[in-house]
């Protein structure tokens, strides 16, 4: 009867063992939040983890400019809430993005070679939309440091027509490196549109190893055109810099509505 139990035990640890050594985990490594000043953006990182839950994630990283958004607070909100959350931050060096997670600070990773010496074995560098328009993006040093990325972002910001992610596509198949889908997320709509799953166990190691080995599929779906245009401009309005050009140039529509109001009614 021993022997029965003992049996029926290992079998039940085996697939228990099993389910959670093959789960696919909801992933997404690119948002930001309020914290980030480079940007005004509605919703804070405890906002973010609580619409995490509600689109059923499963881990997120936080990835506001060149800042870590990290502390014993905000883990724990995020323990409770049965969130797996990674540091992380999108870093500038010379003006070109880099994704960096599971990094403990931010100051001294002020170029590629201080990334790769401070780079340990549960760190991930990611390549956000490398070969997208624009001088955040990488572009050639992707071919200068290739050995200093573990995965090459999908971007969500795609439509079938026009799509800067196909040479990430062929870079990734080239150096065998994951492709990881990331949101990018600056606006409440764009996170959830895209994401990565992970066949892993939950928690941060295996997660990590698990996107390193190519254990990862992207969900990305395109874009209408329109759609890219309306959250693209949306974006720039939450820029501070452009927020208060936009608000002079509609004072100025105000404006001139007004006195031409005024005109008719004179006549």
């Amino acid at each position: 009867m021993s022997r029965y139990f003992f049996c029926i035990a290992a079998l039940l640890f085996y697939f228990y063992k099993n389910y959670h050594m093959n789960q696919l985990l909801k992933i997404d490594f690119h948002i930001h939040t309020r914290e980030d000043t480079d940007n005004y953006i509605e919703y804070n990182a405890f906002d973010l983890i609580d619409r995490a839950v509600a689109l059923s994630f499963d881990a997120i990283a936080v990835t506001n400019h060149n800042i870590i958004i990290y502390d014993k607070e905000l883990i724990t909100y995020a323990q409770k809430k049965g969130i797996v959350l990674f540091s992380g931050m999108e870093r500038s060096i010379n003006h070109k993005h880099l994704i960096l997670i599971n990094f403990s600070e931010a100051a001294s990773l002020d170029s590629y070679e201080a990334i790769l010496r401070a780079k340990q074995d549960n760190n991930l560098v990611i390549a956000p939309h490398p070969f997208f328009p624009g001088m955040q993006s990488l572009g050639k040093d992707m071919y200068i440091r290739p050995e200093l990325f573990d995965a090459i972002e999908f971007c969500h910001f795609y439509s079938p027509r026009l799509n800067f992610n196909r040479e990430a596509v062929r870079y990734a198949n080239h150096h065998g490196l994951p492709l990881i889908a990331g949101s990018d997320a600056h606006v409440r709509e764009q996170f959830g549109r895209c994401y990565s799953l992970v066949k892993s166990e939950k928690n941060k190691d295996a997660i990590i190893q698990a996107i390193k080995k190519g254990h990862v599929q992207v969900v990305a779906p395109p874009m209408r055109l329109n759609k890219m245009i309306r959250i693209y401009l949306k974006i720039l309005s939450n820029k501070p810099k452009l927020k208060r050009t936009f608000v002079r140039i509609q004072g100025i529509l105000n404006r001139l509505r007004h006195v031409s109001e005024t005109r008719k009614y004179l006549k």
